[in-house]
């Protein structure tokens, strides 16, 4: 794509081209292979080619880690992704979760905004108890980053 294909009229260029460094990154370290986005007349298509080698060890090796982490009684609920963390579902309404809030496992406990109003519910991915909470509404989170944790049903 060129930059003349991306211009509007006015010189300007599409917006969603100036999200993608950041789509970029947040997509890095994720299980995402694919991705396609339009906006207006821009259309962007990214496809990653499979794991390899060293990579795909290094997955393997977080993969099991993880189910490490789900076996003990504290489960970090982590961002999954880079963007800008909400705790309620709307401006002025009350969080979605706060500690001592009992989550299931598809239970929605906050919000990350990733790229201009392209919104992620973040699950809590374990039942049990909202222990601690890391996160305040409207603070930048990375990809990986605990939002909470959460004691673990036994």
């Amino acid at each position: 794509m060129s930059d003349s294909d991306s211009s509007h009229e006015d010189g300007s260029l599409d917006p969603l081209v100036d999200y993608l460094p950041a789509l970029l990154d947040a997509i890095q370290d994720s299980d995402v292979r694919a991705i396609e986005l339009r906006e207006g007349s821009t259309e962007v298509r990214i496809h990653r080619a499979p794991l390899q080698g060293r990579e795909a060890a290094h997955v393997a090796q977080e993969k099991k880690e993880l189910a490490e982490v789900v076996e003990s009684t504290i489960f970090p609920v982590t961002s999954p992704l880079v963007g800008t963390f909400y705790r309620a579902s709307r401006p002025g309404q009350p969080a979605l979760v706060s500690e001592g809030s009992r989550v299931e496992h598809e239970t929605v406990v906050g919000i990350v905004e990733a790229l201009h109003d392209v919104l992620t519910s973040v699950e809590a991915g374990c039942s049990g108890v909202v222990t601690a909470s890391f996160v305040t509404d409207g603070q930048p989170v990375e990809y990986g980053q605990v939002l909470f944790e959460v004691e673990v049903d036994g």
